[in-house]
């Protein structure tokens, strides 16, 4: 596992490492801002974290959005959740049976946000839904509302037109000893899981402790300070999103041929040569439209930190013999 500097995303200390192993030279030119050139005898590569040149001005802007990238994709035929887009002046007069055409559970979330900031799940009434969007648009102006679909997440990541690595997001649980509360069970994983640290400076992040987690829990009928039989499994987190406690399972070499040809699909409309694709799916070996599966995310800029530790693909490595042609 790599010990980043504090400044210093783990991304561009995988490349650094990779890129050394490879007998490649490296330069950093701005470091607290992850900017740095690396090398071959015939040629160099400026990087900041994760981002190269192949990707184009416009597809990052686009994939920035994610309102522009869901309706890109919908435009090409490519399956999205149901989606409705609510600012902020609109909440007070909003027409709400614009919303009997979704169905409950929704998720909403910021339209330009990342690593999982301002996203609410698991909504199960207008009430709900009010109460959280009310809440959202004080610190947003305009918050995407989606049907909440089944299934699992799967994150591709696809470097110049080739699946590189895919891997199952799955969010955190906790197993019952019992005797310790969920509190502490939570907090036994966090300190003890050398895995895990605070954001994304390892492999996995500490379970985060929020009111989402708190919401979650409760709709089971459970409480942080709660305490039930030995071994019994609770997912305290609707969410997988490694930044709040989400693991990962590589699952590159089953997922179905035409799941990965349509991420490369996704990156070439988004004109973006280097990105993750996030998808949901009940069965990520069978096409996408036999599994009733929808693409949640693009995200221009993959975070590689984990997978050396979490799959059997070294990602990093993998960019740059691609990049390099090693």
């Amino acid at each position: 596992m790599p010990t980043p500097m504090t400044y210093w995303s783990i991304s561009s200390q995988v490349l650094k490492e990779e890129a050394l192993n490879l007998w490649l030279k490296v330069d950093v030119i701005i470091p607290e801002k992850n900017l740095f050139i690396i090398s071959s005898n015939t040629k160099e590569i400026l990087f900041k974290s994760t981002d190269f040149w192949w990707n184009t001005s416009l597809g990052e802007k686009i994939s920035d959005d994610k309102e522009l990238t869901y309706t890109l994709l919908s435009r090409y035929g490519i399956p999205i959740p149901k989606t409705i887009y609510m600012y902020n002046y609109e909440f007070d007069n909003f027409d709400w049976l614009e919303f009997s055409d979704l169905s409950f559970p929704v998720i909403i979330k910021p339209i330009d946000e990342a690593h999982g900031n301002g996203v609410c799940m698991n909504i199960i009434s207008i009430l709900e839904l009010q109460k959280k969007l009310k809440i959202s648009f004080s610190l947003y102006p305009k918050m995407i509302i989606q049907e909440q679909i089944s299934g699992d997440e799967c994150r591709v990541l696809v470097v110049l037109w080739q699946v590189i690595v895919a891997y199952n997001r799955i969010p955190p649980s906790i197993v019952w000893d019992g005797y310790s509360t969920v509190r502490q069970l939570i907090d036994y994983e966090n300190i003890n899981n050398p895995l895990r640290q605070e954001d994304y400076y390892a492999p996995l992040s500490l379970i985060l402790s929020d009111n989402e987690l708190v919401d979650f829990i409760d709709k089971q009928w459970y409480w942080l300070n709660s305490i039930l039989q030995k071994w019994i499994e609770l997912q305290v987190r609707w969410n997988s999103n490694m930044g709040t406690g989400g693991i990962a399972k590589d699952m590159t070499h089953i997922i179905h041929d035409d799941i990965k040809k349509l991420c490369l699909d996704v990156a070439n409309k988004l004109n973006l040569s280097i990105c993750w694709v996030d998808i949901l799916a009940t069965d990520f070996t069978k096409p996408l439209h036999e599994s009733w599966g929808v693409i949640l995310e693009v995200n221009r800029t993959p975070w590689i930190g984990g997978n050396r530790e979490l799959t059997a693909v070294n990602s990093g490595r993998e960019i740059l013999r691609k990049l390099f042609n090693i």
